[in-house]
């Protein structure tokens, strides 16, 4: 006698009766929705907890308004719907991505939003236990890539950077901060000479990682730099 995957970890609706299998696959959606943002939110990503828990419950939402047409006895088939969510969410995945300064920006927050709209029709088709698995699975793979680079490039390698700014008006202050906490260099920036014309901001950063480095164009092309030097 051969021993076969429990049968709640296929699909739900062959377990549960119609409105308690979207019930929770409702549940599922905003849970794994959730995981992912959550982490995405704790990275200072754009597109955060709120923004996958909608992805993935509009997607789960659409495959089962699919499903739920098929059934109805409607000229309808059951994966046209759920079809369009791929070519869809690609379009706010690439609105994700913009290009600054000669690099791209926000990549990984396009293809998470992809992967999670994946998940999504997973659930929205009744595959909770698979869907849970591959949510895990993002989420292990978004956190192991830190911890990846940080194996492969060694411990950071510090070092600083003077900025002269035009600290008059207090908008160059600001807009450093703003620019330091988008790459996740928070408390970084040692001010001197508050209010004078000439204030000297002094930034320290990891040389070794890639996010940080990207840092310095950003802040060169702020309008109130005066000068920038690295050493």
């Amino acid at each position: 006698m051969q021993m076969g995957w429990p049968i709640w970890m296929g699909d739900i609706h062959g377990v549960l009766q119609p409105h308690w299998a979207g019930a929770v696959v409702t549940a599922a959606a905003i849970i794994c929705g959730g995981m992912i943002g959550f982490e995405r939110e704790r990275a200072l990503k754009p597109a955060g907890l709120r923004t996958m828990i909608l992805i993935c419950l509009g997607s789960a939402i659409f495959t089962q308004a699919s499903i739920l047409l098929a059934d109805s006895g409607a000229m309808a088939d059951r994966t046209r719907i759920a079809a369009q969510i791929v070519s869809g969410i690609g379009f706010l995945g690439a609105g994700a991505i913009i290009r600054e300064r000669g690099r791209l920006v926000g990549v990984t927050t396009g293809a998470g939003i992809w992967s999670t709209a994946a998940v999504g029709m997973m659930l929205g088709s009744g595959h909770v236990a698979a869907g849970l698995f591959f949510s895990i699975l993002i989420l292990v793979t978004l956190s192991a890539a830190g911890i990846l680079e940080q194996l492969i490039l060694g411990r950071c390698r510090f070092s600083t950077v003077q900025i002269a700014i035009d600290g008059r008006d207090g908008k160059a202050r600001i807009q450093i901060d703003h620019v330091l906490s988008r790459f996740g260099i928070d408390g970084a920036a040692k001010y001197e000479g508050e209010g004078d014309e000439r204030q000297i901001v002094t930034v320290r950063y990891c040389e070794a990682h890639r996010h940080h480095r990207a840092v310095l164009p950003s802040l060169a092309a702020l309008e109130k730099v005066i000068h920038i030097k690295t050493g």
